[in-house]
């Protein structure tokens, strides 16, 4: 593990971390929540502000409602040859028009272990 997640982050610094850094730190608050303490709050805040969903509008025709989709691919051709899956994306298609937002996540070491011995 990087050095960055040696310790929990300050409250005050919460909002200048990556995305990933933030819901790597909140994974830490839920194995050691004694050294997450007082910062969990700030780190569940910070997240949900920055979901692409928490105030859905779409950008093309403005409606409300959405739905998510979620969808795993091989990022080379050898990871493709063995069933590994190692991105995910996350898609918010409007209800109304179709048009679709695409989000990159990170699939864990143990669901790409996982995509090997299963051959998904």
């Amino acid at each position: 593990m990087s050095d960055r997640f040696a310790s929990a982050p300050r409250a005050e610094d919460v909002a200048s971390l990556p995305y990933f850094d933030l819901v790597e730190h909140l994974r830490l608050s839920k194995v050691n929540p004694g050294h997450y303490l007082e910062v969990t709050p700030v780190l569940d805040r910070e997240i949900a502000a920055r979901s692409p969903i928490a105030n859905y509008k779409c950008v093309k025709c403005g409606h409300g409602e959405f739905e998510l989709q979620e969808s795993r691919t091989a990022r080379s051709l050898l990871g493709s040859v063995f069933g590994v899956e190692s991105a995910k994306y996350t898609a918010v298609v409007c209800r109304r028009c179709s048009y679709t937002e695409f989000y990159s996540g990170r699939v864990s070491p143990e669901e790409q272990a996982l995509d090997f011995l299963v051959g998904r």
